[in-house]
């Protein structure tokens, strides 16, 4: 395929440069505010009141039992939270998609749950939106926003009331109470601040800031939000909005959600049989990538190396990228078998391919229009690997890539 020209595609690519602000993994200010945190309640420990140093102990860090303490306490707290939110978006009609705690995640797509482990510990969240975008989308958005931070004050203000019943604080409720406390404490005092706004993860007080004042980034959550809808709902990116695809296309903001806007603009143009305009904006999505945590980098790379073997037929470009990426990592099932054939004949191993096309194929979840889509896709690749000739491009199966 010739490189697209810059006339031909449509909608048209905005400055890279102008269209992401770029994320930072950390930031000062969230350094910033927990030091803050430990200081007011080392203050409290030594200057407050009598009643206050009831329910401020120290962790007893030396014991078994006391580490125990802390840990539970520390996952009780995040889960409560997370719980809250759970709870308002079920309550206010949101689409739950999946959530994760710990290294664990859980993701549902068209009615299908996978599990990934994603190597995290201290950390959890609730993945869910709003079925409908009519006019209460952005008060019920700021209702599930809050609703964590209120389970979170909620939990330690009955902590705090249950910890009253125990006048020995070496007693290991007593512990566990004490830590749910403390650490409730710090989660509520820490999340009423907004982080920076180019931290990777944004946390409550950002996000409640950014749709109370409906600001740019709230925005970009709608357009985030209109095309995952699309998605959920199992439709065929040929059937798309124009009207959408334009506005995602005019977007700027992090570059996680502008990936999704340009891969869901790619899978439009392509489905169209636009092929500049797909083939130019899969490309601004694998340069977006460039920002984005390895997981993104890795299903990037996988989708770019796909791309190599379906439309250019450069099977030696795709196995040089495929040779940086870890297939096992990524999912749903018939997205990795799609891959995995795309990768098998990049090694010359035609028979594997269409073995991986045939899984793909029966492992759909079911008959939404989205997989006449992807049906479209497989018959091309099969149609790429009945005419390869077996050959040794030098990149061999690995245990790293499969």
């Amino acid at each position: 395929m010739n490189a697209p020209t810059v006339q031909a595609i449509d909608p048209p690519l905005p400055p890279l440069s102008g269209a992401i602000h770029a994320s930072k993994p950390a930031s000062a200010l969230s350094w910033n505010l927990l030091a803050t945190g430990v200081g007011i309640g080392l203050a409290l420990r030594l200057f407050g009141p009598s009643w206050v140093r009831t329910f401020v102990h120290p962790a007893a860090l030396g014991t078994v039992s006391g580490l125990a303490a802390l840990w539970l306490a520390l996952a009780a707290a995040i889960i409560l939270h997370e719980a809250g939110h759970l709870t308002a978006a079920l309550l206010l009609d949101f689409d739950v998609l999946g959530g994760s705690l710990g290294p664990f995640r859980a993701i549902r797509l068209h009615g299908k749950w996978s599990l990934q482990f994603t190597g995290s510990l201290l950390s959890g969240s609730v993945i869910a939106i709003p079925r409908h975008n009519d006019a209460t989308w952005r008060i019920r958005m700021l209702a599930v926003v809050a609703a964590g931070p209120l389970a979170t004050f909620l939990t330690g203000v009955l902590s705090a009331g249950l910890l009253l019943w125990f006048s020995d604080p070496v007693q290991w409720p007593a512990r566990f109470l004490s830590a749910l406390v403390n650490l409730n404490f710090f989660l509520f005092v820490l999340g009423l601040f907004p982080n920076a706004s180019a931290a990777r993860v944004r946390n409550d007080a950002r996000l409640f800031y950014s749709l109370l004042r409906s600001t740019p980034e709230a925005q970009q959550i709608l357009l985030y939000h209109l095309v995952t809808q699309l998605q959920i709902a199992g439709m065929r990116p040929r059937d798309y909005p124009e009207r959408i695809m334009r506005k995602l296309a005019q977007a700027s903001g992090r570059p996680e959600m502008c990936l999704v806007y340009a891969n869901a603009i790619a899978a439009w143009a392509l489905d169209r049989n636009h092929l500049e305009t797909a083939d130019a904006w899969h490309q601004r999505a694998l340069d977006l990538s460039d920002f984005c945590d390895f997981k993104v980098q890795n299903s990037t790379l996988a989708a770019s190396a796909f791309w190599d073997v379906l439309l250019r037929n450069d099977l030696r470009a795709a196995a040089v990228k495929f040779a940086d990426v870890q297939l096992a990592m990524l999912a749903p099932e018939w997205l990795q078998h799609r891959l995995q054939a795309a990768y098998w004949l990049t090694a010359g191993n035609v028979p594997e391919a269409l073995a991986q096309i045939a899984r793909a194929q029966h492992s759909f979840p079911n008959r939404l229009p989205y997989y006449d889509f992807e049906r479209m896709l497989l018959g091309r690749l099969h149609r790429i690997a009945m005419e390869t000739k077996p050959r040794d491009l030098m990149t061999r199966p690995t245990s790293r890539s499969l």
